[in-house]
């Protein structure tokens, strides 16, 4: 069963500490989710569950942000609404959570929310200063010791690369591209007032209305994980600040804007790059014209493209992840949201993620 895609916007997005610093990502969110729904034509009181993805759901993103993105936008209280964290994966296990929520019936309209404020919340915040203990505990650790313990995915997709024989000329080709190509459907977007961090010349409400590029140093590109790796600052997004939102429904199909085919999750070993890869090729279509794969590092990407037999002419063709920064589960919306506007009627595009021993598949079309 397929699910109508009524509409999709989303925020600009912006490195961390820029334009929309100071954004409280449950108000930015607010501001999108309301404008997505008037597009979708819906009433807030016809959305039957709010679920929002997000990979630090702690602080400024803690305390059920899904149920207070619905209350900070006036919706009625009534709505319910949950966040999933899956890391790295984050967005697309919402939009998996709500597929199955609608294809079982137990819901009618939903909304799926990616949230990320890299300016508000630290990547890797909930393991700062274990406070409240070490994330995982000793157990998982020493699960792993024997092959060099567990370390931060973009490290082992960097190794992974390097066992594979991509090499940094390859990477950071990729990422080069990536920046070059990246344009955004205007159509995607929701303009918001800027809310700029403290290194950024800007006027407090001024309209941002386009993703904000970065700029990069190509004569200064050294490795900066590891001193003997191949991933560079051309290879690598940093962490971004962004909100992505989709509005599902079985009940107004006949103004969707695409239709949501296939949804699924796979979890596999935190140690290999592509971990739970393997576990989500039954739902990958048997064709598509355009893949759309999350790159959090050039590496990472490279990988996929290759274990898969991708034709690297159909991924990422408007640009990637890297151009503008990883804005996490607001990231993994993006995919769906930019490839849907981009799309001419009835092609068919996929997203992926891969990472941190997850992977997570979409599959659409345009109508």
């Amino acid at each position: 069963m397929s699910v109508p895609i009524i509409a999709a916007a989303r925020s600009p997005f912006a490195a961390a500490d820029g334009v929309l610093a100071r954004w409280h990502p449950v108000e930015l969110a607010a501001v999108v989710m309301q404008a997505t729904l008037e597009r979708a034509g819906i009433d807030a009181d016809d959305v039957d569950l709010v679920v929002a993805g997000c990979a630090e759901p702690v602080g400024a993103q803690g305390a059920n942000a899904a149920h207070a993105c619905t209350l900070a936008a006036g919706w009625p209280a009534s709505v319910p609404g949950f966040v999933v964290d899956a890391e790295t994966v984050s967005g697309i296990a919402a939009l998996t959570v709500a597929f199955d929520a609608l294809t079982t019936r137990r819901a009618r309209t939903a909304v799926v929310v990616g949230l990320n404020s890299a300016s508000m919340v630290q990547p890797g915040a909930s393991a700062l200063g274990r406070i409240y203990g070490r994330p995982w505990g000793s157990a998982v650790e020493q699960r792993y010791a024997d092959v060099g313990g567990l370390v931060p995915p973009i490290t082992a997709a960097d190794r992974g690369a390097t066992a594979a024989g991509i090499d940094r000329a390859r990477q950071d080709a990729w990422g080069l591209q990536s920046l070059e190509r990246r344009t955004t459907p205007s159509a995607a977007l929701v303009t918001v007032g800027a809310r700029p961090g403290e290194s950024v010349a800007m006027q407090r409400d001024v309209p941002i209305d386009t993703d904000v590029i970065r700029s990069i140093e190509i004569d200064e590109l050294t490795p900066i994980f590891e001193h003997d790796g191949t991933t560079t600052a051309a290879g690598f997004a940093p962490a971004a600040d962004g909100v992505a939102v989709l509005v599902l429904s079985t009940t107004a199909a006949t103004h969707s804007l695409g239709v949501l085919e296939s949804a699924a999750l796979g979890a596999g070993d935190p140690t290999d790059p592509l971990g739970g890869l393997d576990a989500v090729r039954h739902a990958m279509p048997p064709s598509t014209d355009a893949w759309h794969i999350a790159e959090p590092s050039a590496s990472t990407t490279l990988l996929a493209v290759t274990q898969l037999g991708i034709d690297e002419s159909t991924v990422n063709r408007h640009g990637g992840t890297i151009a503008v920064g990883d804005a996490a589960a607001a990231e993994d919306l993006r995919l769906v949201i930019d490839g849907l506007h981009a799309a001419e009627s009835g092609e068919r595009g996929t997203a992926l993620r891969c990472g941190g021993g997850a992977a997570g598949i979409c599959s659409w079309h345009r109508t």
